[in-house]
């Protein structure tokens, strides 16, 4: 499961030093308080950093280097917020886990028995598969035990006999420290000491909040220097332990001090390197209602359409309800940010309450309510609950019963604590967002990476797509405006500033689906075809494209209303957008048909084909074509094999073609293999400069020793080093990608259409949201290829 960056827009800006002491929660009759004020920072474990015994090298927009390393700690320097520390811990994992295929997790001490918290997090985030059990060293209990009674050597042997075990099963592991809370001991000595065994170098995380946190006031000159302080007590633990800090990032940076070129100063004076400081961001330490459910051990009334989503929904303010309905809607506020509102407390039997708020959810004067709590211990009456099950379909309002009365329930809740578990999603994709917006990557990759180029991994293809998507922003069109995974992508696309977004549909459907996925499409562009100022423009151009077929005006105005695609492919024509993506509920036929009849092919290369980018492992392959032309001939073949070449140049693949055929060389002889040897020939007239070869079995394509051993030691410069592979029919190379894709797991990115004038793409009906996102993104560089070009 690929773990891809987004956009979440600004970032934050910082918090001004709350506390428990300074705060207030006051639950009356249709009081709001905002959770925020409410919360007591998170007594969470101080947490080391990883290291890594592996060196990797620099590496550029499209390529990665070999590792040397096995693995990194992290340590924490000080005590801080759960949240906060957890949260540049994922960022630092999601940074490695682009370069690093064969990843794993790892804590020497846990505060359980079964992983805790933080490995559970990790582990369903980037889809670790090792059982929770094996993924730390010791609990918490036990090192107490070992460290009271003078027995350190047996807690080091316990705990490297734990990192054995799950070190066979990785390349590299990301190695977690711990705080060793209520121990009172040198920590940082402790993890020092378990970096030297475990064979790591060490990141450290300052926590810029957590430096002075018992302060009242520090100049900003003063906080700057507890901050280095803080990295320094840890860099002498981890010297004496003769064990190599990479970088220190300093996170929860507040806005009083938002000087990152100072305290790079600072930390270059003491000789720690530096990578970069992260800002204060409240979303981090937010409540959600996940956080609600969690702290009140309440259940769901009934389940929910968009679950995760809705769970994940940032709580602003609890609205306690006691009097009249009327009074409570005037209470809630409009119109708002749908991924946040307030949280409604009211006793179960107040079923006007529930079955009002359920509807109003569903209303287009949409107000924010981010969770109803029903408390009492009690579930609606047998003949309410019918009725909130009939409504249960079309809902995304979680209904949570509380165990507790109303109060007691109100004063719990005055006491929540946000965290960041599996199903915080906005808070998982802002903490890798702000990571890669404020750390400098490179100071780490230099220190662990050396001069060995490898092939590229998916993760890093897919980073990269995406990076260069971003750069070049484009207009990409959806004509299936109202389909939820459609949406639900558009959103992702718009969140993370890929490219420009128009759905076309009805305007109210679209934001009704938007609205039950909790998606945010404001910046979006909504087009009702009907309703187009652009309608009559497109009619014209349609006529005069295809009147040579006999269409007429009123013909084309039909079209281009009954058929989003052909909507879609005029904006593209004229000009209003700059690709198109479709398929998800429309076959492949109904996609394409439109872009040939109106956008025609490139005539220097008039044909229509597809590439998919293989993402194996440890490089990324093009095959081509195994979505579009069933029995090319030699012309075709020809024309596919430099169409394809083309394409992997301008995503960062060194075209090296293979003609593929059941045959190598002289082999053997036949019609198929005649076919494949004309069209070899074809092709290396028209691009001399082209790297083509064939006919190649595919081992004899892609695996050194045999090639030399079927060409009989004769030196190729594509085979066994070939990125392109041609295939020569579609029924070979549709079962070829399927097969390499089940079989190991490959990720395979497509289908690219190649060939049009302008960039139109089609999609698998059975694809997934992501998947949605990258033919978008491949989309949008494909736009900015022929632009440049």
């Amino acid at each position: 499961m690929l773990r891809l960056l987004r956009k979440t827009g600004s970032l934050g800006s910082a918090l001004k030093g709350k506390t428990a002491a300074n705060c207030t929660a006051p639950f009356s009759c249709f009081s709001v308080a905002s959770p925020s004020s409410c919360l007591t920072p998170a007594a969470a474990p101080t947490i080391p950093a990883t290291r890594i015994r592996r060196r990797f090298a620099d590496f550029l927009p499209w390529t990665v280097r070999r590792q040397a390393h096995t693995g990194v700690y992290l340590h924490h320097t000080n005590p801080g917020r759960g949240t906060d520390s957890l949260a540049v811990a994922l960022g630092l994992v999601h940074a490695l886990d682009r370069i690093q295929p064969g990843m794993g997790y790892f804590r020497p001490i846990d505060r359980t028995t079964i992983g805790g918290n933080r490995a559970a997090v990790m582990k369903e985030i980037y889809g670790f598969e090792d059982d929770m059990s094996s993924m730390h060293g010791v609990t918490q209990q036990k090192a107490f035990e070992l460290i009271t009674t003078d027995r350190m050597d047996d807690l080091l042997e316990e705990i490297y006999r734990a990192f054995e075990q799950i070190r066979k099963r990785h390349e590299f592991l990301v190695i977690e420290g711990t705080s060793l809370k209520g121990w009172g001991g040198d920590t940082a000595t402790l993890n020092a000491k378990l970096s030297n065994l475990l064979g790591t170098s060490a990141i450290f995380f300052t926590d810029a909040r957590g430096a002075i946190r018992n302060e009242i006031y520090r100049s900003k000159e003063e906080w700057e220097h507890e901050i280095l302080e803080s990295a320094k007590v840890s860099d002498l633990a981890f010297k004496r332990e003769k064990v190599e800090v990479l970088a220190d990032i300093v996170h929860t940076l507040p806005s009083e001090i938002r000087d990152v070129e100072a305290l790079k100063k600072l930390f270059a004076d003491a000789n720690i390197p530096f990578a970069g400081a992260i800002p204060d961001d409240p979303l981090l330490h937010s409540l959600q209602v996940h956080d609600v459910m969690r702290t009140l051990d309440a259940e769901l009334l009934f389940e929910l359409k968009g679950k995760g989503a809705a769970l994940s929904t940032g709580v602003t303010n609890f609205i306690v309800a006691t009097l009249q309905l009327s009074d409570l809607l005037a209470e809630l506020p409009k119109n708002g940010d749908p991924r946040k509102g307030s949280v409604v407390i009211t006793d179960s039997s107040r079923s006007d309450i529930l079955l009002s708020l359920l509807h109003l959810h569903q209303s287009r004067t949409f107000a924010n309510i981010a969770a109803l709590v029903l408390t009492g211990g009690k579930r609606p009456e047998k003949c309410v609950e019918q009725l909130v099950q009939d409504q249960a379909d079309k809902s995304s309002l979680p209904v949570l019963v509380s165990p507790m009365p109303s109060f007691e329930t109100s004063a719990l809740l005055s006491k929540a604590e946000a965290t960041i578990e599996p199903r915080s999603y906005r808070k998982i994709e802002r903490a890798q967002l702000i990571f890669e917006e404020n750390v400098d990557m490179d100071v780490i990759t230099k220190a662990l990476l050396k001069e060995q180029p490898v092939r590229m991994n998916p993760k890093l293809f897919i980073h990269n797509l995406f990076t260069k998507a971003k750069a070049n922003k484009k207009h990409i069109v959806l004509p299936e405006g109202s389909e939820p995974r459609t949406v639900q992508a558009a959103g992702i696309v718009l969140n993370r500033d890929l490219c420009e977004i128009t759905l076309v549909g009805n305007k109210q459907a679209i934001e009704q689906v938007a609205k039950q996925y909790r998606v945010d499409i404001s910046r979006a562009h909504i087009v009702d075809p009907p309703r187009s100022p652009r309608l009559e423009a497109y009619i014209d151009y349609m006529y005069e494209v295809r009147k040579h077929k006999g269409m007429n005006k009123g013909a084309a105005h039909e079209s281009l209303i009954a058929d989003c695609n052909y909507f879609g492919t005029c904006m593209v024509a004229l000009g209003d957008a700059d690709g198109m993506v479709s398929g998800a509920i429309n076959t492949t036929a109904n996609t394409v048909r439109p872009a040939l009849q109106i956008i025609k092919t490139s005539p220097n290369l008039p044909l229509v084909s597809s590439v998919f980018f293989m993402c194996l492992p440890d490089r990324v392959l093009v095959y081509g074509d195994c979505a579009i032309n069933s029995s090319p001939n030699s012309e075709e073949l020809a024309t596919i094999a430099i169409q394809s070449a083309e394409t992997a140049a301008a995503f960062g693949v060194e075209p090296k073609v293979a003609m593929l055929s059941y045959a190598t060389g002289t082999s053997n002889k036949g019609p198929l293999i005649q076919k494949v040897i004309d069209a070899t020939e074809i092709a290396k007239k028209k691009r001399p400069d082209l790297l083509i070869e064939g006919p190649l079995q595919y081992d004899a394509a892609v695996n050194p020793e045999t090639a030399k051993t079927k060409l009989k030691g004769k030196d190729s410069p594509v085979a066994g080093k070939a990125t392109v592979l041609i295939f020569p029919d579609l029924n070979t190379g549709n079962n070829t990608y399927k097969a390499v894709q089940q079989s190991t797991g490959a990720v395979a990115v497509g289908p690219l259409l190649q060939g049009l004038k302008k960039p139109v793409n089609d999609l698998s009906r059975g694809c997934t949201v992501m998947d949605i996102v990258t033919t978008i993104a491949l989309t949008a560089v494909q736009a900015s290829n022929k632009k440049s070009s």
